[in-house]
């Protein structure tokens, strides 16, 4: 059965340079990972794909801004940083997809499928649940293409059994009693 590591590594392979937005276009570097600056699309995907919220699927943003050293600042100490500093800061963000765990929508696993771009783990507890700016739960045009893509290269119905598992999973796990004390 097609899992997780075969979807992110054909939403990997669909991730092409038009589909990023101007800015990181812009800012590519020769040798960077095929990844890098395509969280959004590339998390949106996967997230309708693998069942979205009938599934028990959230979309995670975390922002954060870095300094010329290459160090990254989260939350409150990256406003801290950025107001008690003369350093320039690049602002970030980074998008992710985290599962469900026990019922509860998001509570579970993260799904990261650009994760190569960081030369070390990202620290997903900076991230906050959000939502995609699609607000009638469609993929975006950006998304759709690498649905497309992904959906040709692993087909229609695999496709369509992975999200199927994904929903009755998290349904069931809803519908399951909590244990009494």
């Amino acid at each position: 059965m097609t899992g997780f590591a075969d979807i992110k590594r054909a939403i990997i392979a669909a991730l092409t340079p038009e589909l990023l937005s101007a800015q990181y276009r812009a800012g590519l570097q020769p040798g960077d990972p095929v990844e890098t600056g395509h969280c959004a699309v590339a998390s949106e995907a996967f997230y309708h794909i693998a069942g979205g919220k009938a599934a028990g699927f959230m979309p995670v943003v975390c922002g954060y801004s870095v300094t010329a050293d290459g160090k990254m600042h989260f939350g409150a100490a990256r406003a801290k940083a950025e107001r008690e500093t003369k350093v320039d800061f690049v602002r970030e963000t980074h998008w992710w997809i985290r599962g469900p765990k026990d019922g509860k929508r998001g509570a579970g696993a993260v799904f990261d499928v650009t994760a190569a771009q960081y030369d070390a783990p990202f620290p997903y507890e900076n991230g906050h649940n959000t939502g995609f700016m699609q607000p009638q739960q469609k993929p975006s045009k950006r998304a759709q293409v690498v649905i497309d893509r992904v959906t040709k290269a692993l087909g229609a119905e695999t496709l369509a059994a992975y999200r199927r598992a994904n929903i009755a999973a998290f349904q069931k796990k809803q519908k399951t009693p909590a244990p009494r004390r």
